[in-house]
């Protein structure tokens, strides 16, 4: 008896980390991303970020689901590229003519707003809202 529910259990540990359809894991992934809020994944990225508006101070922008990002950031318009790297959102931009810094940064999403903090959650944070 204890064999059989010691392999039920697995068996059911697997089912909620296997891949869905859509390609993002199953209850487990779900429950990691609600108790606190970080995206650790970058299927949880896509569902809850990409092709949304993020607004920071008057501010816009777009991660696209093409890997690019745009927008008419503070009138200059911002463009770039994106990638998910090792559980961070991985950028390289510019703002008009004026070329950031690439980084990694770490989103937590509260509600209708993502906490960001570059340099994969050692940086500075700053808060967007999510529309």
């Amino acid at each position: 008896m204890r064999a059989f529910l010691l392999t039920a259990s697995l068996g059911l540990l697997a089912a909620c980390m296997s891949p869905t359809s859509e390609g993002q894991t199953g209850m487990a992934d779900k429950a990691s991303m609600a108790a606190d809020g970080a995206i650790a994944t970058e299927a949880q990225f896509r569902d809850a970020i990409v092709g949304r508006t993020l607004t920071f101070e008057g501010k816009s922008f777009v991660i696209n689901a093409d890997g690019t990002i745009s927008g008419p950031w503070d009138g200059q318009g911002i463009t770039g590229s994106w990638t998910w790297q090792d559980g961070a959102f991985c950028r390289d931009a510019k703002i008009g003519s004026r070329v950031l810094d690439p980084g990694c940064q770490i989103f937590e999403v509260d509600g209708s707003s993502v906490k960001v903090t570059r340099e994969r959650g050692a940086g500075a944070s700053f808060v967007y809202t999510i529309s």
